[in-house]
């Protein structure tokens, strides 16, 4: 593991409450290095000698992002398939719009990058090449 449940409550959370339970944080642990080892063409499973703080940083970070996407997904099936654009019932109305959201496939890879180059970007560890 690139960072563990406790790096995640101790050393990334630093006293705010988890995002992820407890019992499937390996889970999204994993799913977020294989994300990273994307980026990093697999050097850190190469070398763990090169997973810093920054690493594991940016692991519960992708890990999270990851979760709650996948989370508002699921949420989104059970309504039907389709995400609610606006509804009016009895004085009640709601709007949700995630075209623009993190939440979309698109926004979700656009934030995967934004975070990966907020962590590792004077790394190393990204390729630089054309």
């Amino acid at each position: 593991m690139y960072a563990d449940r406790k790096y995640y409550e101790t050393g990334y959370l630093l006293g705010r409450s988890p995002v992820i339970p407890e019992d499937i944080y390996p889970y999204w642990e994993k799913q977020a290095e294989r994300v990273l080892n994307q980026y990093t063409l697999s050097r850190l499973v190469a070398d763990f000698n090169l997973i810093t703080d920054e690493v594991k940083d940016c692991t519960c970070e992708l890990a999270e992002l990851l979760y709650q996407a996948d989370t508002v997904s699921q949420k989104a099936a059970e309504q039907g398939g389709g995400l609610l654009s606006s509804y009016s019932n009895d004085g009640q109305s709601g709007t949700y719009d995630l075209s623009r959201s993190i939440y979309t496939e698109d926004g979700k890879a656009k934030k995967i990058r934004e975070v990966i180059f907020r962590y590792l970007e004077n790394t190393g560890l990204l390729y630089c090449g054309i």
